[in-house]
């Protein structure tokens, strides 16, 4: 029955930017207004933006990009751990100086030294603070704000697919919702997944081609009957010659698509094969986050979207007539 439907349907028709604007941005991105020495504040001088905390802590704070770096946003680094008391500002004036942590434990070579200027250990520990609040922004405690796509389809793909997800409990008892700030941006979530979807339905179909010799790329000019033709395309292909290829006797034809629910969605919406694109790609980054738990960071989203192995999100659909 869907694949009717299919045919029917194609028938018709950050705020993660914003500490930039932080003057401990540079410091902590590119060591702006500091030195980096080796050892002690005696030691050797680095080169301008040589081992600067971006490079080691990761430009989100994060932690890990090399070595062993912990994460630094500030709720991090203000919370208490079993080896250490919480940081204030001048705790972290000391460790960058002296390389001494909290708990009086010396860091030894692995980290350079720096004398920071109050004004500049002001304005880094303001930056460390707006990374911990980008991290978790938008997070309410029933609630996740998102930012929708600016195009009316696009928008109204991603509220069927927030809906659907809302209506199957959410994340961990918090509704997504439209709002500001936001935890994520939907429009970016629907330019960065929507290709990749398509790509994923290019790659399956080569695979059908491949593995079935009786099946053939949708031509450039159907032959005339009563040739017989088993053909096999994407949903974005097809869409617009399917009333010839239907109305050709003896032609079937397989169609590699989004994942059903986003199809069904743009079938009973009236929309096309791109908003039901935008519709898989929301509900793809929905689920994500709802793997995150109870405690979801953005920057780890954006990583898991970003690495996403879209082919599980491709269907094919059986041959029709």
């Amino acid at each position: 029955m869907r694949c009717v439907l299919t045919v029917l349907f194609l028938l018709g028709g950050t705020p993660a930017d914003a500490d930039k604007t932080l003057p401990g941005a540079e410091t902590y991105r590119n060591g702006a207004g500091l030195v980096a020495r080796l050892g002690s504040l005696e030691g050797p001088a680095l080169p301008p933006g040589r081992l600067t905390c971006a490079g080691c802590h990761g430009v989100d704070g994060g932690g890990g990009t090399e070595g062993r770096a912990p994460a630094v946003r500030w709720p991090a680094l203000a919370a208490p751990t079993d080896d250490r008391p919480a940081y204030d500002a001048q705790a972290l004036a000391r460790l960058l100086a002296q390389g001494v942590t909290p708990s009086g434990r010396q860091i030894g070579a692995v980290m350079p030294r720096y004398d920071v200027p109050p004004d500049r250990l002001a304005a880094l520990v303001a930056h460390l603070q707006a990374l911990g609040q980008a991290e978790t922004q938008g997070i309410g405690a029933t609630t996740i704000a998102v930012a929708l796509p600016d195009a009316p389809a696009e928008r109204a793909a991603a509220l069927a697919a927030i809906a659907a997800f809302n209506a199957e409990g959410g994340a961990y008892g918090r509704n997504v919702m439209p709002g500001a700030p936001a935890f994520l941006d939907l429009g970016m979530v629907a330019r960065d997944l929507a290709p990749r979807l398509r790509q994923a339905e290019q790659d399956r179909l080569a695979m059908l081609l491949r593995e079935d010799d009786a099946l053939h790329p949708l031509p450039d000019a159907l032959p005339a009957p009563p040739e017989t033709l088993r053909l096999a395309a994407t949903l974005d292909a097809a869409g617009p010659r399917l009333p010839a290829i239907l109305a050709r006797p003896g032609t079937r034809i397989t169609l590699v698509g989004p994942a059903a629910a986003s199809l069904d969605w743009a079938l009973a919406a009236g929309q096309d094969a791109s908003a039901a694109h935008v519709h898989a790609a929301v509900a793809l980054a929905l689920a994500l986050l709802r793997d995150e738990g109870r405690q979801p960071q953005r920057s780890r989203l954006l990583d898991r979207i970003k690495d996403a192995d879209l082919s599980g999100a491709v269907e094919v659909y059986p041959e029709t007539p």
